[in-house]
């Protein structure tokens, strides 16, 4: 017993010893707690630019969970899509389908939601609409010039550049000019140019022809290209679009713009070289008009408005919730959004939102009757190649340390979101491609 203190005293006793360890591994767990909240303190914002299409597969951490604040940038129609892509009942139920995934999604991982224009429908929590997008400095570069030489500087006419699909304009765009013409007693117009590669291309070349319009088509280029700096007059009827690129482009090389008047074109509303029209039946007299006087000189504060500064400068104001809001992520109704998703990110969930939103699932049907009668027989194989093993890889849902890995191994083929699939090859040292690998048998 006296020995047995005297270790005690001195530290050698294996009691002290397991103690010691204790104490060690205690500290060591506080160290890295504090290590993990330094790290996540670091994570003040996250911007998702389209959030919807970003976290239709994500299948892992909740974003307002990982940052202190998360924005969504939302700039695409995906129900427009839906519901042009799909014509009919398929498309109208497509379109609704698509509405309510895309309000999941955003309840669940965004603090806020800034829309580029009012075309986007609500989502639930704190959502306005806010033109956070700019141009390139090389277009600006262009209108500056046109300035100094507003007399000589536009010596071409009218234009139009867009994808070669339909729902780009080009239908709304041949049916108006087709309607101006003698028969009606207007003035002819000048030749229109169009410029636009994409599958529509071969169909609108064809249609330009039957309907015998002055329209010269042209394969797609760069809007900042030398041969576009001529041009004074951009008309664009498109009206799917959320927020037209190609139309703060035009105006920051200082050309006049003719658009409709619709909610995708509201932030273009402010500028002096803006015509807006509400009849598309207006567009063949509004473009003589247009083409008669030259652009207005922009003022600095519409070059300012179309920078990338400026909207930085919006999206800063935008992107805060107002004074004494409460997060999104700490309603239960948005913590429930996050839950419903993350179930229907599970196999075989996964693969009917899949087939649900148009896209293929992950595992055949033939997949998983495979599998389900390898489970059943007890077939657990000899090697990986064998029937009835399938090797599934980690989520990836989201990037960012939001999609890392898959749910879990007793899930029959793993919480995996779609991305990667099948067997991976070992390199020549032996080891494997994939990080993290589930092998659900």
């Amino acid at each position: 017993r006296r020995e047995e203190k005297r270790r005690e005293r001195s530290g050698t006793s294996p009691s002290s010893r397991s103690e010691e360890k204790r104490r060690k591994r205690r500290d060591e767990k506080r160290r890295e707690e504090k290590r993990r909240e330094e790290k996540r303190e670091e994570r003040d914002v996250a911007i998702l630019e389209e959030p919807e299409h970003l976290n239709w597969y994500h299948h892992g951490s909740r974003w307002p969970e990982l940052y202190r604040h998360v924005v969504g940038v939302a700039h695409t129609n995906y129900l427009q899509y839906s519901r042009l892509q799909y014509p009919g009942l398929e498309g109208q139920l497509k379109e609704s389908w698509m509405e309510l995934l895309n309000a999941v999604v955003c309840a669940a991982y965004t603090d806020v939601v800034v829309k580029l224009s009012p075309t986007l429908v609500d989502v639930p929590g704190h959502n306005l609409v806010c033109n956070v997008h700019g141009v390139r400095g090389e277009f600006l570069a262009v209108g500056a010039q046109a300035a100094r030489n507003a007399g000589s500087f536009f010596d071409r006419g009218a234009y139009f550049l867009g994808k070669a699909l339909w729902t780009k304009g080009y239908r709304e765009l041949l049916d108006a000019l087709a309607a101006h013409g003698p028969a009606g007693g207007d003035a002819p117009l000048p030749p229109l140019h169009t410029f636009g590669s994409g599958p529509d291309e071969d169909a609108i070349r064809s249609e330009v022809e039957r309907l015998g319009v002055d329209v010269v088509t042209h394969e797609g280029i760069d809007h900042a290209h030398p041969s576009m700096h001529g041009y004074s007059l951009f008309v664009n009827p498109s009206t799917s679009d959320v927020l037209c690129t190609a139309t703060a482009e035009a105006l920051a090389m200082g050309k006049k713009v003719l658009i409709p008047d619709h909610p995708s074109n509201l932030f273009f509303k402010q500028f002096s070289n803006a015509i807006l029209y509400d009849d598309p039946a207006q567009l063949g007299s509004l473009i003589s008009e247009a083409l008669a006087t030259p652009p207005a000189a922009m003022t600095k504060m519409e070059q300012y408005a179309l920078s990338w500064e400026a909207a930085t400068e919006r999206l800063l104001d935008a992107a805060a919730l107002p004074a004494g809001t409460r997060r999104p992520k700490e309603r239960p109704l948005h913590s429930l959004a996050y839950g419903v998703h993350y179930t229907m990110g599970t196999q075989p969930l996964c693969d009917v939102l899949r087939v649900a939103s148009g896209v293929r699932p992950v595992f055949s049907v033939e997949e998983r009757l495979r599998a389900a009668v390898g489970l059943a027989t007890g077939d657990r194989g000899d090697s990986d190649g064998e029937k009835g093993v399938v090797e599934v890889g980690s989520s990836g849902g989201g990037g960012g340390g939001g999609g890392g890995s898959s749910s879990s191994v007793g899930e029959t083929f793993g919480g995996e979101s779609g991305r990667s699939r099948g067997e991976q090859q070992p390199s020549a040292d032996g080891s494997t491609d994939g990080a993290n690998r589930w092998r659900a048998r």
